[in-house]
């Protein structure tokens, strides 16, 4: 089957956002991230939605780094006794 007799959508939802690739009867391509964030990708060439596919992969990799590095310092903290890393809060006058 070609991308052109596809018609329909596809989707996910990740928490209260959905991401949804849909393709129009007319032949228009979309990237819907949310309600928010409309992609039409009707013009992209494959070379273009590969990239797209290797950006959201790069930024998955990121995210799950930042919750590795979140995880170590919790698991020192444990392992110290601390049940919380916190900063305590300092009321007093904002330095201007």
């Amino acid at each position: 089957m070609t991308a052109s007799r596809l018609i329909g959508g596809v989707g996910v939802a990740l928490g209260d956002d959905q991401i949804i690739s849909r393709i129009s009867a007319g032949g228009d391509a979309y990237l819907w991230i949310g309600l928010a964030l409309n992609i039409n990708v009707t013009n992209a060439s494959p070379e273009q939605l590969r990239r797209l596919a290797q950006v959201a992969e790069d930024l998955a990799a990121w995210r799950e780094d930042r919750d590795r590095a979140a995880d170590v310092a919790d698991e020192v903290a444990a392992e110290d006794g601390v049940r919380s890393i916190s900063v305590p809060i300092q009321r007093g006058p904002v330095a201007a």
